[in-house]
């Protein structure tokens, strides 16, 4: 544990020490959020030529995303390596075309899981009636359908911190040593992701990080209508964007310390086998 203290102090040490990459990483995801939002509504089906832009737009909104998630990781990977007290803005200006299509593999790896648990739960929660009437059978106490949900609401949140916590190691690894380094890895990530430290790193950043996030987000705050309304939503919005990429650096600084396989080779190096 005294290790794990260790490098958690390090990560905040090195993200606190960054604010001209965070928030360079946070408005280019800014950004790709709002090219994202906006191609919501834009109106595909009026025409062919409408159809094919907006099959563009989603190509190009989709390839900036790899791109963040390539150079950001790669950024973060080395500055772990080379054990620095900070991430240098010019680190993330480095191109690598073979760690961006890593990233826009993993990114669709990580929607056909995270899809498929979600699924799972949306099952399984409809069966809590079942459930506690199965209970209520077995052990000759009544149990309310309510009990039940609570019980499956918290393995329902184990359970994702676990499967983020995978999707990130694996991610780690994959852009030090490639596919098949991370997919011999895979059980090992795991298993890791269930206990031990990955674990307490990933409850940590998703309950201090993704906590602040989120609060950031649902606050409301009444203000008089007009300029000051818009600017505290443009200003929580942000502070959160910011806070979620503060807490994904820390992530993955802290899984690169003690939570991935290491890999032979810097992140920002092509794997050219």
């Amino acid at each position: 544990m005294k290790n794990v203290l260790k490098t958690w102090k390090w990560s905040f040490a090195v993200v606190a020490r960054s604010p001209l990459a965070l928030a360079a990483l946070a408005i280019v995801f800014a950004a790709q959020l709002y090219a994202a939002y906006r191609w919501l509504y834009f109106p595909m089906e009026s025409a062919v030529y409408l159809m094919v832009i907006g099959a563009l737009w989603a190509v190009v909104v989709f390839a900036v995303l790899a791109g963040l998630v390539a150079v950001s990781v790669a950024a973060t990977l080395d500055a772990a390596a080379a054990d620095a007290r900070r991430i240098e803005p010019r680190s993330l200006l480095r191109f690598n075309r073979c760690g961006v299509l890593r990233a826009a593999g993993f990114l669709i790896l990580a929607v056909l899981i995270s899809s498929a648990v979600y699924y799972f739960f949306e099952w399984a929660n409809s069966y809590s009636l079942e459930v506690a009437s199965w209970l209520t059978f077995s052990t000759e106490k009544p149990v309310a359908q309510e009990s039940a949900e609570a019980v499956m609401i918290w393995i329902e949140r184990f359970l994702w911190i676990v499967a983020l916590g995978f999707l990130m190691g694996f991610l780690v690894t994959l852009l030090r040593g490639g596919w098949p380094a991370a997919l011999r890895a895979a059980p090992r990530l795991l298993a890791n992701s269930c206990w031990r430290s990955p674990f307490l790193t990933s409850l940590l950043s998703l309950l201090v990080f993704g906590g602040i996030a989120c609060l950031l987000i649902n606050w409301n705050p009444t203000v008089t209508p007009g300029y000051l309304d818009f600017a505290q939503v443009i200003l929580r919005n942000g502070l959160a964007i910011v806070v979620a990429v503060a807490g994904s650096i820390f992530w993955i600084l802290a899984l690169a310390r003690h939570g991935a396989p290491a890999a032979a080779g810097p992140a920002s190096t092509p794997d050219r086998r």
